[in-house]
């Protein structure tokens, strides 16, 4: 079993309070473990399971120590959960990305992520449409029907940020005007990228990286 006593939990903008991240090196690029959990009307949380269909990530030892980290740690506002269900993800990333970076002229590849309609590879997000526009961006999920709007601005042809405009739960309403630098780390083809993002308003943000893909 893997030492699983080194995640570390921080506040990330997403549909969950908060989120770990490790570096290992039996992924490929990012692997999810994702939970499920429900909040009864005391804030308490119950029915903590696996599941097992969005998780990528299947290593047993980190997939245990996933629930026994978020059964040891608080939710940050869980009043403002009472009675419903959640998820929590927990993010494993293969090391060699740490020191990933794209060319000069891959980083011209990147105009054609400027605009247009994206998804996430993540499991747990894969139900989210991206809308890009010159000014904004609009992420939207059936999953009781969140909407967040962001203000983008492409600072280089790899490089954006997003002003958090708005959110849709209360418990994520104290990030609003949180601003995210995002840096597009590798373009695998012509639809897909690898990136890498934090929150520039946070002395403490960790580096969260994931995979997005244009489908229109």
């Amino acid at each position: 079993m893997n030492i699983i006593f080194f995640l570390i939990l921080v506040s990330v903008v997403g549909t969950t309070n908060m989120f770990s991240q490790v570096f290992v090196n039996n992924v490929e690029r990012v692997g999810t473990v994702v939970l499920d959990y429900c909040v009864d009307d005391k804030g308490k949380r119950y029915n903590i399971v696996v599941n097992q269909e969005k998780s990528t990530y299947k290593d047993e030892g980190w997939q245990l120590g996933c629930v026994e980290s978020f059964k040891k740690a608080e939710l940050i506002y869980p009043m403002k959960m009472t009675n419903d269900c959640w998820q929590q993800v927990y993010y494993f990333v293969n090391e060699n990305l740490k020191t990933k970076s794209l060319s000069e002229e891959e980083q011209k590849l990147c105009k054609a992520f400027h605009s247009g309609i994206y998804k996430y590879h993540n499991p747990a997000y894969i139900n989210t449409k991206i809308v890009r526009r010159k000014k904004k961006q609009i992420e939207k999920t059936e999953f009781k029907d969140q909407r967040q709007v962001y203000e983008i601005n492409w600072v280089a042809d790899h490089i954006y940020t997003l002003k958090t405009l708005k959110l849709p739960l209360a418990k994520d309403k104290h990030k609003i005007g949180g601003l995210i630098k995002v840096e597009i780390i590798e373009v695998l083809n012509e639809n897909t990228y690898l990136y890498k993002s934090y929150r520039t308003d946070l002395e403490d943000s960790n580096t969260v990286y994931g995979l997005i893909s244009k489908v229109k």
